[in-house]
């Protein structure tokens, strides 16, 4: 099967000597004990922006604290995980929490995120999930904000979602793992890319015949730390560190160069957060 787009050719896209991770969870407290040397192994490596989306109140000041603290590498999305919302009878207190966030900012957010829906571990809490989402779809479009969108066991119950605010929105499909039919839905959305991760160096790793079909300027890179480390780091604590082996992989699975795909990933994810 052909690509749905041409891969750009190499002189098309612009040169870039720096990755973003556009998915990482540096204010979690497994980093606590190293974080500015986890950010200075990330610098050493081209990892030259990370994008930390929130969770839920709970860890709002390790996340400020994080993005002040290091305010040339970092910057913060602000919405609130699906999960968050399961057996969560005050999530509706949550989302104002991040509507007074957003109302007054203590530092620029880049993106409302990481929302979505995840069916993976119940599916009690799915018509609470859809509302919280709904809410936040609607914050992202009166603030001009682009989504991270956490989409997991839910593709049949997210599109529904998303599809009337076609045009309205853009953002990113966080860890897809989806389908080749999964991706095409997005594409007819206009404006989002997927979230490549450590998923891809995974023996077996179903996504990776998907990938080939899809152009590389619709993907943006990511870690998802302290998650999803990839091979041959598998078993270790996940970090931006390791976006070039993503890189690496992603190269190797799209028949490109690591610099082509440095470059088209970069464009990407700079044009929605940065």
């Amino acid at each position: 099967m052909e690509s749905l787009q041409p891969t750009p050719h190499p002189a098309s896209l612009p040169s870039v000597d720096y990755y973003v991770d556009t998915h990482a969870h540096l204010f979690d407290p497994d980093f606590d004990p190293d974080r500015a040397e986890t950010l200075a192994r990330a610098s050493a490596v081209g990892v030259r922006q990370i994008i930390l989306p929130a969770v839920d109140s709970r860890s709002h000041r390790a996340l400020l604290d994080t993005v002040r603290a290091h305010p040339d590498m970092c910057r913060a999305a602000i919405g609130m995980h699906p999960t968050s919302v399961n057996e969560n009878t005050r999530w509706r207190e949550e989302l104002q929490i991040v509507r007074q966030l957003l109302r007054e900012p203590p530092v620029k957010w880049c993106a409302i995120g990481e929302v979505g829906l995840d069916l993976h571990w119940s599916t009690s809490s799915l018509t609470a999930q859809c509302q919280a989402l709904v809410i936040q779809m609607q914050l992202a479009i009166e603030y001009d904000l682009p989504l991270i969108l956490h989409v997991r066991d839910a593709w049949n119950e997210i599109f529904p979602l998303l599809e009337p605010l076609q045009g309205q929105i853009r953002g990113v499909f966080h860890s897809f793992q989806g389908t080749l039919k999964d991706y095409e839905r997005i594409a007819t959305l206009g404006g989002f890319a997927i979230g490549v991760g450590g998923f891809i160096t995974y023996k077996n790793s179903s996504v990776v015949k998907v990938l080939e079909q899809i152009p590389v300027e619709n993907m943006v890179l990511e870690t998802d730390s302290p998650y999803l480390t990839p091979v041959p780091y598998r078993g270790t604590r996940n970090e931006s560190a390791h976006i070039p082996v993503i890189a690496a992989r992603l190269a190797e699975i799209k028949g490109l160069s690591v610099e082509t795909v440095r470059a088209a990933t970069t464009a990407r994810a700079s044009g929605l957060f940065l």
